[in-house]
């Protein structure tokens, strides 16, 4: 086969790919194999990354948890109430606080961003768990959905009068509304041995709904005299995930580690007891 001919052949199998509609299959395999990662849209190596939040777990631990299971080098700026005020003034005063909150990162290879949702799609797209193109709008949708969920015990834990009545309406009510949302959308739980949440593989969506559910899990646990509700318990999908999701060796290894952040909440209520003699 000569120079023209092979062209020939090239030419027509392209035109075959284009006619069949699988052209947006073979563009992405192609950007798989060129770039190494699988998405829709990879974006550069990170490098090392500075992750600038609190002491604590709160919204920056989703980010944690990807770069955990990406194996990316990272550290933390730990900021407390006494720190975190002059930190924001000059963090807004450079351009790297843009809306004067955290989470906010940094990386070595240049790039500098806040918002978590934003920061955790970047994140999925440099480290290869970006979402496919067809799922990018079930992506975006279960990642509102999380926000939306996670306002409500954020109302309730950052209200100085959150009381033990509070807690048990939330785990009673509140919880059990969401997380059935949840449930209805989650993969089965026989396929969930072969993927995750949205995909065969693991998404940067995977680690904000894992993220969720191990924030109710801890929260059911605060020791507010009363006793677990067990919060999965009626949701065997999102139960089988959650553990499945545990279970990756970094995760793993991370959860147990001394450089994970305790979980707490701002305003521990007082026991009922209390309450009621004063």
């Amino acid at each position: 086969m000569d120079w023209l001919q092979f062209g020939a052949v090239i030419i027509a199998a392209l035109g075959t790919i284009y006619l069949t509609g699988k052209s947006g299959i073979f563009m992405r395999k192609f950007q798989e194999i060129a770039t190494g990662k699988a998405g829709c849209v990879p974006a550069e190596d990170l490098g090392f990354v500075t992750i600038h939040y609190f002491a604590g777990r709160g919204r920056a631990e989703a980010i944690r948890l990807l770069l955990e299971q990406a194996n990316v080098p990272y550290n933390q700026t730990d900021f407390s109430r006494e720190t975190w005020p002059e930190a924001k003034k000059a963090g807004v005063e450079k351009g790297l606080y843009t809306y004067g909150q955290v989470p906010a990162i940094v990386t070595s290879s240049g790039v500098s961003m806040v918002q978590q949702q934003a920061i955790l799609h970047y994140l999925g797209r440099a480290t290869g768990m970006d979402c496919d193109c067809e799922d990018m709008h079930h992506c975006e949708v279960l990642a509102l959905g999380v926000e939306d969920a996670r306002s409500k015990l954020s109302k309730l834990v950052y209200d100085p009068s959150f009381s033990v009545a509070m807690r048990d309406e939330y785990l009673k009510e509140i919880a059990p509304l969401w997380l059935g949302y949840f449930e209805k959308i989650a993969p089965s739980i026989s396929s969930q041995q072969r993927g995750y949440f949205v995909s065969h593989r693991l998404t940067w969506v995977d680690f904000l709904i894992f993220d969720l559910l191990d924030t109710n899990i801890e929260f059911d646990k605060l020791d507010m005299g009363r006793p677990p509700v067990a919060i999965l318990a009626q949701f065997p999908k999102l139960n089988s995930y959650y553990n499945r999701m545990k279970a990756l060796p970094s995760i793993a290894n991370y959860q147990s580690s001394p450089q994970r952040p305790p979980f707490k909440i701002p305003y521990m209520p007082k026991p009922e007891s209390n309450a009621k003699q004063m």
